[in-house]
């Protein structure tokens, strides 16, 4: 055997013992963390289905106090409507329909009823219940809202208001009663191309311009 090719074997051999003699790498600090699993985010589904309710308590004095309550349908617009919030976002179906918008138009109806004032609940003292001079005074103004801009909606119409007798409370008292009554008030809201994301608000308030009440209907 030559020389040259000794050393080439000899070589070989020597790295492969080398080899076998050092340790396997330890994995890296990094390497041996466990991955931690992505925050999960939560599927939320809120039934829609009939409309949008509201509901707010509004006072016209320490004295008169009311609560307001409605509903804002379409027709078929929500049947089986659903808001569904999970990891792709926001989405608004109905059925299996992807909906974006508003319809061309939207019904709004609520009632007004007079309740105790909040200190009125602590001690006994003097109410005076809303009447219908009170009522007729009050003014309803719409808004679409978007984050903090609020758009005051001009074209919508008053489709009807009643007054209804309310029974009073202790029927048999000889002393004259104040007259109670419960409100109905129906608008139609346009709302073409107005988008999901966007809030309907109605503002109560009084003909020198004072808040009395304010609620968002929203999805």
């Amino acid at each position: 055997m030559g020389m040259g090719r000794f050393f080439p074997r000899l070589f070989s051999s020597v790295v492969a013992v080398l080899l076998l003699l050092v340790p396997a790498s330890r994995p890296s600090q990094e390497q041996r963390k466990p991955k931690k699993k992505e925050k999960s985010v939560r599927k939320e589904i809120l039934n829609f289905d009939g409309g949008i309710l509201f509901e707010t308590d509004g006072s016209l004095s320490d004295l008169t106090c009311f609560r307001l309550a409605g509903r804002v349908t379409a027709p078929n617009f929500f049947d089986e409507f659903k808001r569904i919030d999970d990891e792709y976002g926001t989405q608004y179906r109905r059925g299996q329909e992807i909906l974006t918008e508003f319809p061309k138009e939207l019904h709004v109806s609520f009632v007004i009823l007079d309740i105790p004032c909040s200190s009125q609940l602590q001690q006994s003292g003097p109410r005076k219940y809303l009447t219908q001079e009170m009522m007729k005074t009050l003014r309803f103004s719409f808004y679409w809202k978007r984050g903090i801009e609020l758009r005051h909606i001009e074209s919508l119409k008053q489709v009807s208001a009643m007054a209804e007798p309310l029974e009073p409370y202790n029927t048999g008292s000889k002393e004259e009663l104040p007259k109670r009554y419960r409100w109905f008030l129906e608008y139609t809201v346009p709302s073409t191309g107005v988008p999901l994301t966007d809030r309907l608000v109605l503002i109560v308030h009084t003909p020198d311009g004072r808040k009395v009440a304010r609620v968002a209907a929203r999805l």
